[in-house]
């Protein structure tokens, strides 16, 4: 696309295959039942999005959810069901990035939480030799440093203005029709990916 010097990614659906339902299998190996549902409960589901933009830190995530379900399991158990649901980097997505990066600025914005982070970044070290997101692209933005997340405008309003980088010369790609609307609601330009779109068909041409 003409003009466009930035791209902004996405990580789970876009960079990272991802699937929840493996999460809730997850939990429910190691003895919590019915998880799925009680994930869906109003005060679990704001206690997830709050530890998102970091309202708590990873000690006090595991504790709260623990009071809230009355499950107990070890810190080990909570966080390998935690992360199940990240599943692989595909190498072609990894390789098309480090492709883009040394024609474009490439950036993360992921709304993440520290177990994931510390996970997925250690799965990027083992399998790529990458150290972490921040040295496979220019910066890595997650919601739990930022204290937001999307689809609230305002994050891409951080973005934009921390990164010093012009909407018109940017584009954002997401597995999220919603960030995709957001995002091109403060002038990015943007692209919505899924299972069969991926970003392998949408930046072939870049």
């Amino acid at each position: 696309m003409e003009g466009i010097k930035n791209i902004i990614f996405d990580l789970g659906g876009v960079l990272m295959n991802i699937d929840f339902k493996r999460t809730f299998d997850a939990f429910e190996v190691i003895g919590f039942r019915d998880a799925e549902q009680a994930f869906q409960d109003p005060e679990i589901n704001q206690l997830c999005m709050d530890f998102e933009t970091g309202v708590y830190c990873s000690i006090e995530l595991r504790r709260k959810f623990k009071e809230m379900t009355g499950f107990k399991c070890s810190d080990i158990q909570f966080d390998k069901a935690w992360n199940a649901l990240l599943i692989d980097f595909p190498p072609e997505r990894i390789a098309l990035v480090q492709r883009l990066a040394q024609k474009y600025k490439t950036y993360l914005l992921s709304n993440t939480n520290p177990i994931h982070a510390k996970y997925f970044n250690s799965e990027l070290e083992r399998n790529f030799g990458i150290e972490s997101m921040d040295h496979l692209l220019d910066k890595a933005w997650y919601s739990h440093n930022l204290g937001m997340r999307k689809p609230d405008e305002k994050i891409f309003l951080k973005v934009l203005r921390a990164s010093r980088l012009n909407p018109e010369e940017t584009i954002f790609i997401d597995d999220s029709a919603l960030n995709v609307k957001i995002a091109e609601s403060v002038g990015i330009r943007s692209i919505h990916v899924d299972a069969d779109y991926t970003i392998l068909e949408a930046l072939k041409d870049y």
